[in-house]
Order: structure tokens, then sequence, then C-alpha cells
């Protein structure tokens, strides 16, 4: 269950944070305390499931690492972009259930 929101609008790009499984805040770890691209791609190849059946929400919804601390090169999340609210809903409803184990954001586009 999905129990807050953050979001961040401008220039037309929303943006919320899912993080870490079993504690559903939206609220992104800090840049230091994320984990490292390879621990999200790792991430990414072991729930090949979860990411085809985002994916299939929507033309709009791609998944993929984002790496959102420039100084911090090497730690990231995953980026779930979409392109309407049926999609935001039906990638949130999922994710409600299924977890990566690592942090996630969802930016609309």
């Amino acid at each position: 269950m999905l129990v807050g929101g953050f979001l961040v609008a401008g220039g037309g790009i929303g943006l919320s944070l899912i993080p870490f499984p079993g504690k559903q805040e939206f609220a992104r770890p800090e840049c230091g305390k994320l984990p490292s691209q390879s621990e999200v791609r790792r991430a990414l190849s072991q729930h090949r499931d979860l990411v085809a059946r985002l994916e299939n929400v929507g033309k709009g919804v791609s998944v993929k690492v984002g790496a959102p601390c420039g100084d911090h090169a090497d730690e990231a999340l995953i980026r779930i972009v979409y392109h309407t609210k049926a999609e935001r809903d039906a990638v949130s409803s999922i994710l409600a259930d299924h977890s990566f184990g690592v942090p996630v954001e969802l930016i609309e586009r």
C-alpha cells in the first residue's frame, strides 16, 4: 500500500519516488546513499518479468537505470517514465505489490 506522495512539477515533468521494499514512503535516499549502478542493473536483470509487466502498461512506459546524482556517478535507481495518469496509476498499482529491491522513481514525460 502506498501511503504518501512526493511530486515535483516543472517543465511538464512530474517526479515520484518509491524506495526500498517494505517501507513505502515517497522519499528517495539522498545522494551518497543510493545503490551502485551495477546493483541496480542486477535488480533489473533479476526482475525481467516485472520490467515487462510495467512496460506493457502502455506505450509511454519505459523502465531503465537512472543516475540522479551527478557528483556520485556510480549511484543509481530504477527510473520509470510514463506519459498518462492511467499509466502512472497502473505502474503504482503494480509497484504496491512488487519490488525491485532498490529505489524507484516515477517520471511523467
